[in-house]
């Protein structure tokens, strides 16, 4: 829609496993885009420190003794949680705390570290600056999309100059959970 120069992008595509590819080829149509990989991140369960409840995997979210902190509907994480249910065969109806929903990471991880949840789905950075345990489950890759139009602006030479640089890496890495080997990498959609 020509509303901003450039977006932030973590969107799974359920039928490949693939992130922003195939998002980025369906919305842009009419215009070149790249996508420069800012990192890596590992997502995954979030639980109370110590792990009380002794949660090993997405098997445990069925249990009547766990109850989830779920994210919002059309969020990555929670595409990959539905996408994860049905490849074990687990019913959404089945999960205490399913329909309780949060929009962002952040907000997870307080729901878990006020005892609101057993368990919520999310980023090791959110789990490790609440004093959350956390279960690595998966990696997803976060990119900027950038129309290929845009890449000469001015206002962007500080941050795609930051993308490639060592402290921006240090910074990044520091948060937890966040790989920049790839850093700065540009995919053609």
């Amino acid at each position: 829609q020509g509303m901003g120069q450039m977006s932030g992008a973590h969107l799974l595509d359920a039928e490949t496993g693939e992130y922003n590819i195939t998002y980025a080829r369906h919305l842009f149509t009419d215009q070149e885009v790249r996508l420069l990989t800012v990192a890596t991140r590992v997502q995954g369960l979030m639980v109370a420190p110590g792990n009380p409840l002794g949660i090993r995997g997405m098997e445990d979210l069925a249990r009547t003794d766990v109850t989830l902190a779920n994210r919002n509907r059309g969020s990555g994480t929670r595409l990959w949680l539905d996408m994860t249910l049905r490849r074990l065969n687990l019913p959404a109806e089945g999960i205490r705390g399913y329909q309780e929903t949060y929009t962002t990471h952040t907000a997870v991880a307080e729901a878990v570290q006020q005892g609101k949840a057993s368990a919520g789905l999310g980023l090791m950075a959110a789990a490790r600056a609440h004093g959350l345990d956390f279960i690595p489950l998966f990696e997803e890759r976060y990119d900027l999309t950038l129309p290929l139009g845009n890449r000469s602006l001015p206002a962007l030479q500080p941050l795609l100059n930051d993308l490639q640089s060592a402290e921006f890496r240090r910074m990044v890495e520091s948060l937890g959970g966040y790989d920049t080997h790839h850093t700065g990498d540009e995919i053609i959609p």
